[in-house]
């Protein structure tokens, strides 16, 4: 009977060493889930944080570009206060959210012709030479761009070349597009041609399509600023140790960017905003500024089956014709020295009402200047050197490097069809930032505002390249420095304020 009850109990005791190794167990796992569960709350928390600073960088950033757009869209021609006003561009606070202050910085890099290496305002497009419409500039007077390669840019673009020895053009000479039932990489290439790899023929939309180019490279393009912070880093003057590849010269090189451009236009349209005058339109009113001689000009112009060909070719102009009486005389334009700038002004010769590629003699530097007809280094030089001096008004036209006496009538009617005054294609960078939390974002922009609505033709995030410099602001700190993090909570860098 004990030997039953014995039998009887023991597997009672087994039951409870099961029971309590279950509850073990279950403690453990649920010990587990809360951990689990506590861990991705605060990850979500990091996550919601990060995002939330990062779009707060990014309206930042966009109020920056807003504010360029408004300036850019109110210059007045002759005006260049857009192109470096730290009152206007640099540290400009947008607001508050009770944890953070939040500002932004509009900049641009320099160019090789610039005395600053970094401008709180936009680059005008209309400062270099549009390779797609070059007018009468010439590509070979851009440093490092060989008479090869502007055979080849000609080609790629689709533009007449030149005649050798003669300032005549001729078709593009257009290789045939490689075969596209060859395989990739298999298309015959024949050596004594160098411009086999060709193809495009015609207009480009970025500058970045030049690579392809023979001759050419994206570092020849872009040059050493591989951050696009218009600075020179120490890992762009050292040489082949650290990317990009540079020069070690102690100059920052920008690259065949700072002279040319793909985007540059301008409209027919007078200072003051109207649209101008057709001389070559037989019912048009001539504005009542304009000497009446004017009127005459025209008339005999048009009896003899002529045209106007620019508003600069009424300049001291004669003509043979009959008066009155039908005497043969001399009718003069009443275009002086003087009342230049009044027909450059209010008057065109083009029905089209847009002029694509015209230089900008107020913003253009020395070298681009250089690639007119007629003008070289020197001139340009003591062009931009005189223009500082000149008031705003007085550059609203092209007339003033004649009036100043920098250039001859023949040389100003030559050259003046390819220049303009005023930019309406504008280039820049904005940087948003957050202080104290340190988180920035960093826009590249194009923009234009020629037409009814100023509009963003471009828009680009380079936050990845990194912080461009140390921003300012209110960005006081106890410690005497300020932490900036790319979106995302990415290890902050260290920066200094002074």
């Amino acid at each position: 009977m004990n030997a039953g009850l014995q039998t009887h109990r023991e597997p009672r005791a087994d039951r409870g060493g099961f029971v309590l190794l279950a509850v073990l167990v279950f403690v453990l796992l649920l010990s587990m889930v809360t951990l689990s569960l506590m861990y991705r709350s605060g990850s979500e928390e990091t996550a919601v944080g990060a995002g939330l600073g990062s779009e707060q960088a990014w309206s930042a950033a966009i109020s920056g570009v807003r504010e360029a757009l408004r300036v850019a869209a109110g210059a007045q021609p002759g005006s260049t206060d857009w192109q470096d006003n730290p009152s206007v561009f640099r540290d400009r606070p947008v607001y508050d959210d009770g944890a953070d202050k939040w500002f932004f910085t509009v900049y641009s890099p320099g160019g090789s012709d610039d005395t600053v290496e970094l401008r709180n305002g936009l680059v005008d497009e209309a400062s270099r030479v549009n390779v797609n419409h070059p007018g009468g500039c010439d590509f070979e007077r851009i440093p490092r761009l060989t008479v090869p390669m502007a055979r080849a840019l000609r080609q790629y673009v689709g533009l007449p070349i030149p005649k050798p020895g003669t300032n005549s053009v001729a078709a593009p000479e257009l290789p045939p597009d490689p075969d596209p039932t060859a395989p990739p990489g298999e298309t015959p290439v024949a050596a004594s041609d160098p411009f086999a790899s060709i193809a495009r023929h015609g207009p480009i939309a970025s500058l970045d399509e030049l690579a392809a180019v023979p001759g050419f490279s994206w570092f020849l393009l872009h040059g050493e600023d591989a951050n696009r912070n218009g600075r020179l880093d120490a890992n762009e003057d050292d040489g082949d140790e650290t990317f990009p590849p540079d020069n070690k010269d102690g100059r920052l090189d920008h690259g065949m960017e700072q002279y040319l451009t793909v985007a540059s236009y301008d409209t027919d349209r007078s200072s003051s905003g109207k649209g101008r005058i057709n001389l070559n339109d037989p019912a048009a009113t001539l504005p009542a500024e304009l000497p009446p001689a004017l009127t005459n000009y025209l008339a005999a112009v048009r009896a003899a089956n002529g045209t106007i060909p620019h508003p600069a070719e009424t300049l001291d102009a004669t003509i043979r014709g009959k008066d009155a009486s039908g005497t043969e005389v001399d009718i003069a334009s009443g275009i002086t020295k003087e009342n230049l700038a009044l027909v450059l002004d209010l008057c065109t010769t083009d029905a089209t009402g847009r002029h694509e590629g015209r230089i900008n003699l107020n913003t253009a530097g020395a070298t681009v200047l250089a690639t007119l007809p007629g003008v070289d280094l020197a001139l340009a030089e003591s062009i931009v050197s005189a223009r500082s001096g000149i008031s705003m008004e007085r550059r609203a036209t092209v007339a003033w490097i004649h009036q100043e006496g920098l250039v001859e009538a023949p040389l100003f009617k030559a050259i003046a069809p390819f220049l303009t005054t005023r930019g309406s294609q504008f280039r820049f960078q904005v940087l948003g930032y957050g202080v104290p939390s340190g988180r920035f974002r960093v826009l590249s922009v194009s923009v234009d505002v020629a037409g009814p609505e100023p509009r963003i033709v471009e828009l680009h995030d380079i936050t990845r390249l990194g912080l461009p410099f140390k921003p300012g602001g209110d960005t006081k700190k106890t410690d005497g420095e300020a932490a900036f993090t790319r979106p995302g909570g990415n290890t902050p860098g260290r920066f200094p304020h002074g």
